[in-house]
């Protein structure tokens, strides 16, 4: 059966209106393309209800569409923006403290810090492959459980395309768990 839940391609939406504190997110924003999002992290804040009302963005963007990159990290909400598309649960961050410890200046930050960013402008980069190359980063500090990328990537990019059926109808974004990250 290729859409139960035993089949690890199968990964089904999850009834949410809110997410869950103390978790690591994916976010895939619309771009104006059918196939093509923007690719962030985000942690919730706790302290703010609904839980995903507010919190933590990190990402890179192209400010001036060249091709020139930038990390940036934004305090911001996402379950009540019209440009998400599909949110997904990679991991439990608690262990690395409260929110303000988990998206302070000594914990993720300077993991994504490291991931490099071309300082000439590049076709070959974009918020997908950065997010692909700061997930092994949290792989390898042991904040993610991760073997491959490849189909954490194949598995997100599929949540995606499902959830953009309800997203052009208005509808809002689907929440989905990962199976391929924890």
């Amino acid at each position: 059966m290729p859409d139960s839940p035993e089949t690890p391609d199968a990964t089904h939406p999850l009834n949410a209106e809110e997410l869950e504190p103390g978790l690591l997110y994916a976010v895939l924003t619309y771009r104006g393309e059918l196939a093509s999002w923007n690719w962030a992290f985000f942690v919730p804040n706790p302290a703010v209800s609904p839980i995903g009302a507010a919190g933590t963005m990190f990402h890179v963007v192209d400010t001036d569409s060249v091709g020139l990159w930038k990390f940036e990290v934004e305090k911001q909400g996402v379950i009540s923006s019209p440009l998400v598309v599909a949110i997904m649960r990679l991991a439990d961050v608690g262990f690395l403290g409260g929110y303000d410890d988990v998206v302070g200046k000594d914990s993720l930050l300077p993991m994504f810090k490291t991931v490099a960013i071309p300082t000439q402008a590049s076709t070959e980069f974009s918020s997908r492959t950065w997010f692909l190359e700061a997930i092994c980063v949290l792989h390898d500090c042991g904040v993610v459980q991760c073997d491959d990328a490849w189909l954490l990537e194949r598995e997100i990019r599929r949540c995606a395309f499902t959830a953009m059926d309800k997203y052009l109808e208005n509808k809002g974004w689907t929440a989905y768990r990962a199976e391929h990250c924890s």
